[in-house]
Parts: structure tokens; C-alpha cells; sequence
């Protein structure tokens, strides 16, 4: 009869140990995930097309709206080959606003500015762009799709 109880008082035991494991490791991780109520419905990848004033197309790149609304993403002049960064924010409410950097951690030049919107679970945003200080020729309108 003690074997018996010494198995138990070992099982539950253990139950208590992986439950407390299991208890730290889930408060360990909270803050690392943007909590449901604050994440953008925008989030995710987009693919940017940059058109000139004259409608010609200059760059496209994808670039991921992280779930707080913030994004960067690389773009490459198709012409010229430059290489250049929009940053900015999307609020819960589709408005962007950002511009143009040298890199991610640089401060912003010029202006995007525009608005998402999402029909029947696809993904549509469009707006306008400038950045005079990076080339007098960068302004125009850009659209996005989401991938």
C-alpha cells in the first residue's frame, strides 16, 4: 500500500511541476505578440507599385505592414537601380502616412500619404507620394495590393 501512495505522491507531484513550468513559460512570453485589440486589420504583406505623375511605373517592392500598423521596405529604381526605403504607419483605420530613407533607422524625407481599404477579404490601398530632397522627378501616386 505505500508503493502505491509514493506512486501517486510522485505523479501529482510531477503534474504540479509541469503545470507550474508550463505557467512560467506562458508568463514569460506575454508582451512579446501585439495584443489582438490593438493589431491593424492592414497587417501583412502588400506588394507597392510607384507610378510617376506621367503613369509610367518607376518601382515596385513588397513590403510587410507588421501588426502594429508600422512598415519599412526596400525599393529599387528600375531605371537607375538606386536603392531607397519607405517607412511608415497604417492606422486601424487604413490612413498611411510616411516617406522616403536611406535605410531603415534613418529619418524620413518627402511624403506618402493615402489610404487601405479591404473588399471582400481583398486588400486595396492607393495615395500619393513626393520626395523632391531625394530626386525632383519622385512624385506621383502609388497603389498596393495585399499578396
Amino acid at each position: 500500500m505505500a508503493g502505491q501512495e509514493d506512486f501517486k505522491m510522485k505523479l501529482i507531484k510531477k503534474i504540479l511541476l509541469i503545470t507550474a513550468l508550463a505557467y512560467i513559460f506562458a508568463a514569460l512570453n506575454t508582451g512579446c505578440e501585439t495584443p489582438i485589440g490593438q493589431i491593424v486589420p492592414y497587417s501583412g504583406n502588400w506588394k507597392f507599385t510607384f507610378s510617376y505623375d506621367n503613369g509610367s511605373v518607376f518601382a515596385s517592392s513588397n513590403i510587410l505592414i507588421q501588426d502594429t500598423g508600422a512598415f519599412c521596405g526596400k525599393i529599387t529604381v528600375m531605371e537607375t537601380g538606386n536603392i531607397f526605403y519607405i517607412k511608415g504607419d497604417v492606422s486601424g483605420y487604413g490612413e498611411i502616412t510616411g516617406g522616403f530613407a536611406d535605410s531603415c533607422s534613418a529619418p524620413v524625407t518627402g511624403k506618402i500619404i493615402g489610404s487601405f481599404t479591404e473588399l471582400m477579404g481583398a486588400g486595396y490601398a492607393s495615395g500619393t507620394f513626393t520626395d523632391t530632397l531625394q530626386n525632383p522627378g519622385y512624385k506621383g501616386t502609388w497603389q498596393a495590393r495585399r499578396n
